[in-house]
């Protein structure tokens, strides 16, 4: 995961904490302590030092550190890199782990995720 994937969006850094409901467009990446849900139909980064609690809907999560405790659902894919941690229940098509990653939980892979726009309310 280099920065180059990073070309728009915002960043919680480190030392930064958020409770609530976070939506956005373009790429997000946080380092920082959130909990609540997440909704987007691009991707989240979580990087070092970040602390994830709660919800994660999104198209691409990738993990390249931190912890994500979390029920995620990803349309796409998720990523995760070391020293990156998730615990919880994954829900994507396409999951990819690299050694020396954590990954503690259960994961459903179905062959695509509907966009949650073509749900009814």
């Amino acid at each position: 995961m280099t920065d180059e994937k990073i070309n728009t969006g915002s960043l919680l850094g480190q030392k930064s904490e958020f409770k609530g409901k976070l939506t956005f467009m373009g790429t997000v990446r946080i380092e920082g302590r959130f909990e609540g849900e997440i909704f987007s139909d691009e991707t989240l980064v979580v990087g070092t030092g970040a602390e994830i609690h709660g919800t994660i809907n999104v198209d691409t999560l990738i993990v390249t550190g931190g912890v994500v405790e979390a029920k995620i659902n990803a349309r796409t894919c998720v990523e995760l890199y070391p020293p990156g941690q998730i615990n919880g229940e994954v829900t994507t098509p396409s999951f990819q782990m690299e050694k020396g990653a954590v990954f503690r939980g259960q994961c459903v892979m179905p062959d695509a995720l509907p966009d949650p726009q073509d749900t009814p309310s």
